[in-house]
């Protein structure tokens, strides 16, 4: 199937749809919504004859392709097999069961993981011991199963609707659109209703803060930073993958403020002008604090901090989907990247913890951190935007230094088994979906790592407008 190449226009293009009634679950109050009668034909997928994907160049880019590749053997062999006796099941779509997180996030980890190694023309069968052709049927089984158990496909028995949801359905939304070409029918048509009933729901959404502009802290130890950032990546995914549906521009508005205010300080409404169209002036509080550190858990959390990245991952979604990416996408980073490394804190220690000036893997965590204190891959990502976005200039060492340092300790993470996992002690990490966790920062890490190197990835303060076909 030929892609169609698109350019940025500067206006939204206003098109007739063929109507039909909504979709099941639909709150968003939008009548355009759901009522256009060949949603899935409104979806535009990437334009690989542009990106031309191949294997990055480089030994340590190589590293990062390694421990990808080692992260798809583990959910293609062990985790598959074992951990979810997905080969045991026979039905065509999957049963995951429930519809929690516990059941949902995992799965749309995966589906990213082996979505980007598959469609960046970087998987290897020598090393998972699958086949191309195996792990392309695997992989869209999964992406097939959640778009199917969704809400907007199953109503009210469907996963969906819920307090993260937004962040499952867009990793599933963007593996599924990565391997478009080879979804049939009826995935297609679920997964574009998946991907619009999620985005839908934040159109009239009260963006929501963790301190207001009197100073006043609305949500006591619970920062808004994070899960404003993660919700905004399903509206850019169905903003890139829908460039002419009548939301587009209702969707870009909303990511954009969601992005701003993620991690706002206070203040930032005091700013002059605006971001990609949204005045600063219309921040109505704050999610971290002036030294750049975040509240959440009741401590002060890094890894919290490191969440920014749920909305400077979407400046590589955009480039992907061909337009220049949202200087929103990275508001604040670098304040908050100089307080993770140079930001004296408990008993005069930094965050980052440095060895004679030299990087290390160690954290430092102030108030300590409940999720475990053997995590590398969410600072190494943090490290790696650091390095392209330019976030690391106050920084007195580098991003490339801190993620080099990283790295080293990741792969002797996974070299102590043969099957790609990570982790082998749950006290190294309490997170439930800690394997899955790695998967999806590291193919994030792979794909900006690409684009920056092949050069693609501009950005603009100006408003968004939809690209539409020449």
């Amino acid at each position: 199937m030929k892609t169609a190449v698109f350019a940025l226009c500067p206006c939204l293009l206003l098109s007739a749809f063929a109507q039909t009634s909504p979709s099941a679950g639909n709150k968003s109050g939008n009548p355009a919504s759901t009522q256009i009668a060949d949603l899935a034909s409104q979806v535009i997928a990437p334009d690989w004859d542009r990106l031309k994907p191949s294997p990055l160049t480089g030994e340590w880019e190589r590293g990062v392709q390694g421990m990808l590749l080692n992260a798809n053997k583990f959910a293609l062999n062990t985790w598959y097999h074992d951990r979810k006796g997905f080969d045991k099941q026979d039905s065509p779509y999957l049963d995951f069961k429930g519809r929690a997180e516990a059941q949902i996030r995992p799965v749309a980890h995966q589906v990213f993981g082996l979505a980007t190694s598959l469609k960046w023309n970087l998987y290897d069968p020598a090393i998972t011991g699958i086949s191309r052709e195996e792990a392309t049927r695997r992989t869209i089984r999964m992406i097939s199963s959640l778009a199917h158990h969704h809400k907007a496909n199953q109503g009210k028995t469907g996963w969906g609707d819920a307090w993260q949801s937004a962040l499952w359905a867009s990793q599933a939304a963007l593996a599924g659109w990565f391997l478009w070409d080879e979804l049939d029918a009826s995935t297609r048509m679920e997964l574009t209703r998946m991907t619009e009933h999620e985005a839908d729901r934040f159109i009239n959404y009260k963006t929501p803060y963790y301190r207001d502009k009197t100073g006043k802290i609305i949500t006591p130890g619970d920062s808004k930073a994070e899960e404003n950032a993660w919700n905004s990546t399903i509206l850019v995914a169905a903003n890139v993958m829908m460039p002419h549906h009548p939301n587009w521009q209702r969707w870009n508005d909303k990511a954009i403020e969601l992005q701003a205010s993620a991690y706002s300080a206070p203040g930032d409404w005091n700013l002059p002008g605006s971001i990609n169209g949204f005045p600063f002036s219309k921040l109505n509080g704050s999610n971290i604090d002036p030294d750049g550190t975040v509240i959440n858990h009741n401590i002060l959390h890094p890894d919290y901090m490191t969440a920014i990245m749920g909305s400077a991952t979407n400046a590589w979604i955009y480039c992907i989907g061909g337009m220049k990416s949202p200087k929103a996408s990275l508001f604040n980073g670098n304040r908050v990247y100089h307080a993770l490394t140079d930001l004296l804190v408990k008993d005069g220690k930094t965050m980052y913890v440095s060895n004679q000036g030299q990087a290390t893997a160690t954290m430092y965590y102030p108030q300590g951190n409940d999720w475990g204190n053997n995590r590398q891959a969410n600072y190494w990502l943090m490290d790696i935007m650091a390095d392209l976005f330019h976030w690391d200039t106050q920084s007195s060492i580098k991003g490339h230094d801190w993620a080099r340092a990283r790295q080293q300790e990741m792969q002797a993470m996974q070299a102590r088994t043969t099957t790609g996992q990570y982790y082998q002690k749950r006290d190294e990490d309490t997170f439930p979906s800690r394997e899955e966790w790695i998967s999806y920062h590291l193919a994030f890490g792979y794909i900006g790592l690409w684009l920056h190197q092949h050069q693609l990835v501009k950005f603009t303060d100006a408003p968004l407008k939809a690209p539409v076909a020449r």
